[in-house]
């Protein structure tokens, strides 16, 4: 089990089924899930399911569903998800879901690290790696700065725009520790 953390702003802990009311507000705003491969959330239910979803695959450790609070006031600002990489067993990707009211504060670029320990040392993968609308430069400079290298773009049926991958591998990561 993964235990709760803080950094300097946040605080994360694992998705309980009570946080469906924050997920929700976050996943029917249709400018949040437009750089996200998901589909808005149109009913509570659909919150619900995922959140459900979420908690099977953490107890079989294919899933890591992290809330993100505001330290300070226990505010709900989004979720930080760990997930098995479908096409490459020896890789966990991420994806954030965060307020907008947060969005160019520094959150990702803050929590990044304690999110690379859990799927480095915690999880033990080979590789960690985030997906990216091209078009969300904001992410893409929060994965450079945190030492992510660019390893493909590509397009995706169905999806409009190009995506990048961003990864690290375990190496970078264990000699960035040092």
């Amino acid at each position: 089990m993964i235990t709760p953390t803080e950094t300097d702003r946040c605080r994360l802990r694992i998705v309980e089924k009570d946080d469906k009311n924050e997920i929700y507000r976050l996943l029917s705003d249709s400018e949040i899930v437009e750089n996200l491969n998901l589909e808005i959330h149109k009913t509570i239910a659909d919150t619900e399911n995922m959140i459900d979803n979420y908690l099977e695959e953490y107890n079989v450790g294919t899933k890591y569903p992290f809330v993100i609070l505001e330290k300070d006031t226990d505010k709900f600002i989004g979720i930080f998800l760990i997930k098995l990489d479908l096409y490459d067993e020896d890789c966990f990707e991420y994806t954030v879901y965060l307020d907008k009211k947060y969005w160019g504060k520094g959150i990702c670029t803050e929590i990044m690290p304690y999110m690379e320990k859990v799927a480095f040392e915690k999880i033990n993968t080979g590789n960690f790696r985030g997906f990216i609308m091209e078009k969300n430069i904001a992410s893409e400079k929060v994965l450079q700065k945190c030492g992510f290298k660019l390893e493909k773009i590509f397009e995706v049926p169905g999806i409009v725009g190009k995506i990048k991958s961003y990864w690290k591998t375990k190496e970078e990561y264990m000699k960035s520790c040092r």
